[in-house]
């Protein structure tokens, strides 16, 4: 599960933690600082406190963590080194030049995960 503070991305925590109810699975949640600096880890903490008070909320656990880089390749990079099934996150919604040009965080972890990936909407 990979976090920002969109409303897409609560969207999709709701539905990783859904799925992880109806498959006994586990979940792990990432939030992805470009660059490191107070204002940006107060943010990731932040994040990852609320994503992790609804998860147990739920009845859940999960284990967490923060990571600065490139979000699409420290989501990737995640996934193949915990092994997971399933990458569940947000999509942005971006779209015209922008999205071509750059693309989105959803569309390159799906172009570089080698598991399955959920994108809500």
């Amino acid at each position: 599960m990979a976090m920002d503070s969109s409303d897409m991305a609560k969207k999709a925590l709701d539905r990783a933690v859904k799925l992880a109810q109806l498959t006994d699975s586990e979940i792990y949640v990432v939030t992805v600082m470009k660059e490191k600096s107070s204002h940006e880890t107060a943010k990731a903490e932040r994040i990852i406190k609320e994503a992790e008070d609804y998860i147990n909320s739920q009845g859940l656990n999960a284990e967490t963590f923060i990571k600065e880089g490139e979000p699409p390749d420290e989501i990737v990079f995640l996934a193949m080194k915990k092994e997971i099934d399933l990458i569940v996150l947000g999509s942005r919604g971006e779209t015209g030049v922008r999205r071509i040009l750059i693309g989105s965080t959803a569309q390159e972890v799906i172009r570089f995960a080698e598991c399955s990936v959920l994108v809500v909407k």
